[in-house]
């Protein structure tokens, strides 16, 4: 549960691919530009409460934690930053130091949420 909340706290905050804008090559290629967050990012004590209550659809009453918390974890970031810097800072995830630098520069939101062109 821990490892997949920490990649939803690297989806929020860090995980940022970079292209040319002209050829649609990526900039930042290796690790080192966009490093995952390890086990040394997050808090050494963390609680889950929905853990400890029985499934009653499966017999045993275990329950199947496996990718749930990594939007719950990418949402609990995005829900921090929401309320210390308001609503309308950002649109979409990932959230950098820049985004948030130039959007209360800005007065605005500095880029568009994500649509899906279908």
């Amino acid at each position: 549960m821990l490892g997949r909340s920490t990649l939803g706290f690297g989806h929020a905050l860090g995980q940022k691919w970079v292209y040319d804008q002209q050829y649609g090559l990526p900039l930042a290629k290796r690790f080192h530009y966009n490093k995952p967050p390890t086990i040394l990012d997050v808090p050494s004590v963390m609680q889950w409460e929905a853990v400890g209550i029985p499934d009653p659809e499966t017999p045993a009453g275990a329950r199947g934690i496996g990718e749930p918390p990594v939007g719950a974890g990418c949402a609990s970031v995005l829900n921090a930053l929401s309320d210390a810097l308001g609503d309308e800072i950002f649109r979409r995830a990932p959230v950098t130091a820049d985004v948030i630098l130039e959007a209360i520069e800005a007065g605005r939101p500095m880029y568009d949420p994500l649509t899906a062109h279908i």
